[in-house]
């Protein structure tokens, strides 16, 4: 073999390693991008339930059907605004495909029907809502659509 040969067959093999780099740099990267975004939407979804927060204080009337919004009351009102603009944020992340929706739906389905029930009319028709109020809405029908299914089925959203 000359050095000729040697040297392309050099150069294939490291077109091959370089190539092989540059995959396992976007596969990781990738991987390092959806846990950083798994991290943010966790990171609101946890302050929608911090302790003195409106949902976390309403926990049980929720949970039985019970909870009312209080309009008269302009602390929780504020607090409950807070929860509205908490949800905008998760939707920013769920339109930019962030969290793959089997999350979203999984961590926050069980009460996007009763956040939705507590908007008033002029909420739900306001622009300046339609964001949380749309993703609430898809995440209730995404819900309904995961509770027919089957606890073998459900186990896909698990991860």
């Amino acid at each position: 073999m000359s050095s000729e040969e040697l040297r392309n067959h050099a150069t294939v093999v490291a077109a091959l390693v370089a190539l092989l780099v540059f995959i396992l740099n976007v596969w990781s990267q990738t991987r390092n991008r959806r846990i950083e975004n798994l991290a943010r939407f966790n990171q609101v979804h946890q302050s929608l339930f911090a302790d003195s927060s409106y949902l976390a204080t309403n926990l049980k009337s929720i949970e039985d059907g019970t909870m009312e919004r209080d309009l008269k009351n302009p602390t929780t009102e504020a607090r409950f605004h807070l929860v509205l603009l908490e949800i905008e944020r998760l939707a920013t992340l769920a339109n930019n495909k962030a969290v793959p929706r089997s999350t979203q739906f999984y961590m926050l389905g069980s009460y996007a029907p009763t956040i939705l029930k507590l908007m008033t009319r002029i909420e739900r028709d306001s622009m300046y809502w339609g964001l949380a109020r749309g993703y609430l809405e898809g995440i209730a029908v995404d819900s309904e659509r995961y509770a027919k299914l089957t606890r073998a089925e459900r186990t896909r959203f698990w991860r």
